[in-house]
């Protein structure tokens, strides 16, 4: 970072020109546009305006401005030490993209809008402008040019304490800040998670870091997840992420995981390829996964601002047996799904109309990715009734995805369940192997934002394209079921 000026003022908007002035100043010298310069102060006036409203609603305070300056860009962080807000507020946004007041404003204004929670330390609103358009921000990586690397150079090993810098950069020079785990922006929250919920693989030349992969540990089921995955730019295609792969592979069978699994990005193909080349087997397509403004380097598809989809890919490690209910609407696929694991086999337990005792459910939100998950356990009488509440709930957060996770093992009614679902405009996405408490569940998905990308979806596998004509298939279907509803 080149230079950081703090102001602060009371929390009065008079005081405002102040920061306007600077905040005018600053941005001439970095060659911002007139109009870009017109939006950062826009946008910090929202969040100033933000804070003496709410924040300061009951007694007057102090508002402090951070504006610092870097390589490719303006950041500005907005602190009080009024009044606690929900982080939820700010995660949810864009809200409603025709509005142009409060957050929404602020979201359109700036490339990147941040909420952090202080505690006693109060709270701090964070916006990044970059000098380029997003396409452009991520041409500066592109001078590096590839470096040779000779057999027997590269150091494949754990993680080591001081390792966490390095990777932090490694996200960045892939994706700019654009990458959805934004804990690896933070060093310091990757050291405190390392050998705990995160266990990273590092290559290394010399004494210098070139690539990282993780295993990231499940909360409720004892698997894994693949990925963060990032080669520096420099020394792709050398074969780095496979040796990088392998070891992770053979970590996760130390730590005695059940299995691994892996979120390949669609419009990134190499990630498909390199999960089949090590024995995974394709489970579930996730439309809208993805954040709109994720990019990754050299990639033009993903500058589309699109959401993405992601192909869910498992290793299962010691052989399983797994007894469930299969719903007839979608049997043929879930068979063919089980039948191309290795060390995974099925058997069919009867299905039926009897209802359990009381209705399970389970309700995730990831505010990063702007989705929510609804996990069906069981399905009581009221099944439909509180179903309905809690897709509204989801609804009312403005989640842009939605899925439906209904447990194989435990459900027998499952043919009502996915009909009752169906009807509620949920079609096919496939199996997740393991998921919660380590059982099987259909996911279904539901549409809830006109910005999920078909055209992005690239599959590598004939069995990635057959399961993506599937689908489209099953949402066209559900699609006209609601319509007869009415």
């Amino acid at each position: 970072m080149k230079n950081s000026v703090i102001i602060k003022i009371p929390s009065k908007m008079e005081y405002f020109i102040v920061v306007k002035k600077a905040i005018k100043e600053i941005s001439k010298k970095s060659k911002f546009t007139k109009e870009n310069i017109e939006n950062i102060i826009e946008a910090v006036r929202e969040l100033v305006e933000n804070a003496i409203k709410h924040a300061y609603k009951l007694n007057e305070g102090i508002v402090e401005v951070d504006i610092i300056e870097f390589e490719n860009g303006l950041r500005i962080d907005v602190r009080d030490w009024g009044e606690p807000m929900s982080w939820i507020k700010t995660r949810a946004v864009p809200i409603n993209l025709k509005e142009d007041k409060g957050f929404n404003r602020v979201y359109k204004l700036v490339d990147q809008f941040e909420f952090y929670n202080l505690g006693k330390e109060g709270k701090k609103f964070s916006i990044i402008k970059f000098l380029q358009s997003h396409g452009e921000k991520i041409e500066h990586l592109k001078t590096a040019q590839p470096t040779q690397v000779k057999e027997g150079e590269i150091i494949i090993r754990k993680f080591q304490k001081g390792d966490e810098e390095a990777i932090a950069k490694l996200i960045y020079r892939n994706y700019g800040y654009t990458y959805l785990k934004d804990l690896f922006y933070f060093p310091k929250k990757i050291l405190e998670n390392e050998n705990k919920k995160i266990y990273s693989v590092i290559a290394q030349i010399d004494d210098e870091i070139i690539g990282h992969f993780a295993l990231i540990k499940s909360k409720d089921s004892n698997i894994a997840e693949v990925g963060v995955v990032v080669v520096d730019p420099r020394y792709k295609g050398r074969g780095i992420m496979g040796k990088m792969f392998d070891k992770l592979i053979s970590w996760a069978k130390e730590l005695k995981f059940d299995a691994i699994f892996g979120e390949a990005i669609m419009f990134h193909p190499f990630s498909q390829k390199s999960n089949l080349s090590h024995g995974f087997c394709e489970t579930a397509l996730v439309l809208g996964r993805v954040n709109e403004d994720t990019s990754i380097k050299d990639n033009t598809i993903s500058q589309k601002q699109e959401r993405g989809s992601v192909l869910i890919g498992y290793k299962i490690f010691n052989p399983l047996i797994k007894k469930i209910h299969i719903p007839l609407k979608y049997a043929d696929k879930i068979e063919e799904i089980y039948s191309k694991c290795n060390n995974l086999s099925y058997k069919k337990l009867p299905t039926s109309s009897k209802r359990d005792e009381h209705t399970k459910f389970a309700y995730f939100n990831d505010p990063l990715s702007n989705t929510a998950v609804l996990v069906i356990d069981k399905a009581g009488e009221k099944f439909e009734e509180k179903f309905d509440v809690l897709l509204e709930y989801a609804r009312n957060k403005h989640s842009d995805m939605i899925y439906a996770d209904i447990n194989l093992e435990t459900i027998e009614c499952i043919d009502d369940v996915v009909s009752f679902l169906n009807k509620e405009r949920f079609f096919f996405s496939g199996v997740m192997f393991l998921k919660h408490k380590n059982m099987d569940y259909l996911r279904l998905q539901y549409t809830h934002s006109d910005k999920i990308g078909k055209k992005n979806v690239l599959c590598y596998s004939d069995f990635c394209k057959s399961l993506f004509e599937y689908i489209k298939k099953d949402e066209k279907r559900v699609k006209i079921l609601k319509k007869r509803e009415f």
